[in-house]
């Protein structure tokens, strides 16, 4: 007999109770990740309009690789990786490809989440598309995000593949929508992109089915942070925010997060409030051309 329960969830409404300690875990992943190092779009939302010529980002590198440990009081939940995989052109403007993945520690017992984000973000970075495939031994669950800016809306794509089998398209839907928007992962660089700056925003987002809110405090901060992987104290720019919506399993909560304080702008460490404490990512390794994270200097 299959036992459920009703969760608030991207994954929708219903949950196989033999899947939700894995769901569990996934969760403690995926919000922390996604709205922890979560900057926004705008300040009070923007309407949609021509968007002005942008400048090419700094903060942005192709090759770049991050990786980060997740921890949950004394145990180690996983990694995540972060990867911009290249620069393009796409109906004139440039967009780059992010690529996230998720991975649950393999020494947890019913646990094994394999998760792989990937977006399509402008020089603003706005979303422009959105790709989530939640991997098991049995199948892959997809489900896509295209943002059509022009006729305000946003198409939702819900497909499924059969280990050894075809996609098949199992729903599309389409949501109004009001603002430029963020998806989670372009949430992640847009952080980076303006982290040094001092000032309070509302960033418009899009999670599951709705146009919602995320209140972001920048501060610019200046301080320092350790991580396991660096020898040194990392100078840092602190922010914190808080989620105005209800999220996976109905938890929302406070946040924060230090960024290098430097023109990478990387995140190193990240908090996010949970029911019974808090989950940490921090920096473990790193490749990008040129960078080391900065020492602090101390502030008089």
């Amino acid at each position: 007999m299959r036992s459920c329960i009703k969760v608030s969830a991207m994954w929708g409404a219903c949950v196989n109770t033999n899947r939700l300690v894995k769901r569990g875990v996934g969760f403690l992943f995926v919000v922390t990740v996604l709205l922890v190092f979560s900057d926004g779009a705008s300040v009070g939302g923007e309407e949609l309009s021509p968007p002005p010529t942008p400048r090419r980002s700094t903060m942005m590198q192709v090759g770049e690789e991050l990786e980060y440990k997740v921890t949950y009081s004394f145990f180690n939940l996983g990694t995540i990786r972060f990867r911009i995989t290249d620069r393009y052109e796409k109906n004139g403007r440039p967009m780059y490809r992010a690529v996230a993945w998720i991975d649950s520690n393999p020494s947890l017992p019913f646990v094994d989440l394999h998760i792989r984000f990937v977006s399509e973000i402008d020089e603003e970075m706005y979303s422009h598309s959105w790709v989530a495939d939640d991997s098991t031994k049995s199948e892959i669950l997809s489900r896509v995000f295209s943002f059509d800016y022009e006729n305000k809306r946003v198409l939702v794509e819900n497909a499924r593949k059969k280990a050894g089998g075809n996609r098949v398209v199992e729903r599309v839907d389409t949501f109004a929508i009001t603002d430029r928007l963020q998806d989670g992962l372009s949430l992640f660089f847009y952080a980076r992109e303006h982290v040094r700056q001092k000032k309070d925003v509302v960033v418009p987002t899009f999670i599951d089915k709705k146009q919602v809110n995320t209140n972001i405090s920048f501060m610019n901060k200046i301080m320092e942070e350790e991580v396991d992987a660096v020898e040194y104290p990392i100078e840092v720019v602190h922010f914190d925010g808080r989620m105005d919506y209800e999220g996976v399993f109905g938890l929302t909560g406070y946040f924060q997060g230090w960024f290098s304080n430097d023109e990478a702008r990387i995140p190193i460490v990240a908090r996010m409030k949970v029911l019974l404490g808090s989950v940490k990512i921090q920096l473990q390794k790193w490749n990008r051309n040129g960078w080391q994270p900065p020492r602090y200097q101390g502030r008089g």
